[in-house]
């Protein structure tokens, strides 16, 4: 065989047909590997294009038919990795995913800026030049063009000097990528210090509201549901009005989420007012003339929302709001609020009200033992019954010793009457009474040693051998939100219905304050608390083996051709 029918015979990637050549470029990550196929060929681009629209509309029929694919890439010990944490703020900016600040398990925050490659899911940290921002968590931060603009936050101060409270901040801060440096910008008229409050970006404003808030000289903090707008160009901020239409707008409120709909509308969404105050309400805003308008939106199949909408980040993937919420098993609704250590999710109302209940059944029952709670016993005395007289007469005889006057004269009187006071028995009854209270403390005792024990043998058994059965996992649920007539003149929104409950296997465990953010085509979750967070306490050693920096990919199930 001659060396032209050998080059006649060997096939090339350009042999393949389209449809194979698009199977194997949907392998790459949908970042720079697969941008820079675009430079191969006119057929590769146009390949490239269509695995493109074909990525993005599996993971849109994906997620409406609640059949997605869930990837988590735990960070090895010995890489550089970004610290656990939460309250945290990200973006996506072209092929990187941006983190900054948040809190740590140590009750502290960060003002470290990270950059995750999503091409290598690979983590990086700048080195940042400039002016940094202050350590904190809960603010927000967006892209423009090639810069990250970040605003408001809030920190719980130092240990020392002392009675110091936690503080809100009102710094605008703007990072140039290209020239990895942070600006601080000054500027004369600006919003107040804010914390949870929500932003998005339409053409060259960001908009700003809620949020949590503190007048001067005042400990308590505030709500607002007040509307800035910031010019990305000049960096100057402007107080939005709004028409005042029969008082229709929404309550003050933090922790709301904030989608853009087009250019002149976003749609808001959910909130906390405070402890046991949260709302699952829609509006739209429309932002055109020099007086913007709020607008109700009304929601449909409202049994298949979340379970609850503050503090939890959303996504848009076409004409659909994807929410990550706790599954609908878990009945106990978490109340938000600041505390005095870090912004956590607190016991719910249901946990309040059963320890109520259970204060009340729990109160002491015991006949006047060392000053405790106490009741006198009524019984009737069967024998004084039976003969009156005589019964009478003896014990009034009895009574004449001069050490027991008093305590057998009052003795005297409650027998005659039918009543035994038991406080002041001092013969048998009183000992059958210790020993009955002898006798349940020694049940008690014995009911605590067969628990440890129990608890015992089960610790020994996890650690000789493994158990075959896996442990039930509280995984997160997914909730998905359909806007399609978000913008109709009678606008409303609809939630699709649960299939499988929105539950996921091989999802992660419940988190909450953490991120979620839309790459191309896959959304990207971030950080948090898992595990039960009705239970969390302000305390290190609970929230250590907590607070999580492992990420998570959603995308589309993966066809073979």
């Amino acid at each position: 065989m001659t060396l032209q029918q050998s080059e006649k015979n060997t096939c090339t990637m350009e042999d393949l047909p389209e449809e194979v050549l698009e199977f194997i470029l949907s392998l790459i990550p949908p970042y720079k590997d697969l941008h820079d196929c675009l430079l191969v060929s006119k057929r590769w681009r146009r390949c490239v294009l269509n695995v493109v629209k074909t990525r993005q509309r599996n993971l849109s029929k994906a997620i409406s038919e609640f059949d997605i694919a869930w990837q988590s890439v735990i960070p090895v010990a010995m890489a550089p990795t970004i610290t656990k944490r939460y309250s945290h703020a990200a973006v996506v900016h072209d092929n990187s995913m941006y983190v900054f600040g948040g809190c740590t398990c140590s009750m502290t925050t960060f003002n470290d800026l990270w950059r995750l490659d999503l091409s290598k899911r690979q983590w990086v940290r700048p080195l940042t030049m400039g002016t940094y921002p202050s350590p904190k968590a809960c603010c927000t931060m967006v892209c423009y063009k090639d810069s990250l603009v970040l605003f408001g936050g809030w920190t719980h101060p130092a240990s020392y000097p002392l009675h110091q409270t936690w503080h809100l901040f009102n710094e605008l801060h703007v990072y140039d990528i290209i020239g990895n440096k942070w600006n601080c910008i000054n500027t004369e008229n600006s919003p107040p210090p804010t914390a949870g409050h929500s932003v998005s970006v339409h053409g060259k404003w960001m908009v700003v509201f809620g949020g949590l808030q503190r007048a001067r000289n005042v400990v308590h903090s505030t709500k607002s549901n007040d509307i800035w707008k910031l010019n990305l160009e000049t960096w100057s901020w402007y107080r939005q009005e709004t028409v005042d239409v029969e008082h229709k707008k929404p309550v003050q409120r933090y922790g709301q989420s904030q989608t853009m709909l087009d250019d002149e509308h976003l749609l808001m969404m959910g909130g906390t007012g405070g402890t046991a105050t949260y709302y699952s309400d829609v509006w739209i805003l429309k932002m055109t003339g020099e007086l913007w308008k709020w607008l109700p939106v009304e929601v449909r199949n409202s049994g298949d929302a979340p379970p609850n909408l503050w503090c939890i980040p959303v996504c848009k993937v076409g004409n659909k709001i994807i929410v990550l919420s706790r599954s609908r098993q878990n009945h106990t609704p978490p109340i938000m609020y600041i505390s005095k250590r870090v912004w956590v999710p607190p016991r719910g109302d249901t946990d309040q009200e059963k320890n109520k209940e259970r204060k009340v059944k729990q109160v002491d029952k015991d006949e006047n033992v060392n000053g405790k709670r106490g009741t006198f016993s009524v019984r009737r005395n069967v024998a004084e019954e039976s003969q009156p007289g005589p019964s009478h007469a003896n014990s009034t005889n009895n009574s004449n010793n001069n050490n027991q006057n008093s305590n057998s004269q009052q003795s005297n009187n409650a027998s005659a009457a039918g009543i035994s006071l038991s406080a002041f028995n001092t013969t048998e009854n009183s000992t059958a009474k210790v020993d009955h209270r002898r006798e349940r403390r020694l049940e008690n005792l014995r009911r605590l040693e067969e628990k440890l024990k129990k608890q015992m043998k089960d610790i020994s058994e996890s650690w000789s051998t493994p158990s075959p059965k896996k442990q039930k996992r509280n995984v997160l649920g997914m909730y998905v939100l359909d806007i399609s007539h978000a913008l109709d003149p009678q606008p409303y929104v609809t939630w699709l219905p649960l299939k499988n409950n929105g539950i996921f296997s091989e999802g992660p465990e419940e988190t909450v304050l953490y991120s979620l953010v839309a790459g191309k085509s896959e959304l990207i979750m971030f950080g948090g608390i898992q595990k039960d967070v009705s239970s969390l306490s302000c305390t290190t050693t609970n929230l250590s083996n907590q607070v999580t920096n492992s990420l998570h990919f959603i995308t589309a199930p993966k066809y073979i051709i």
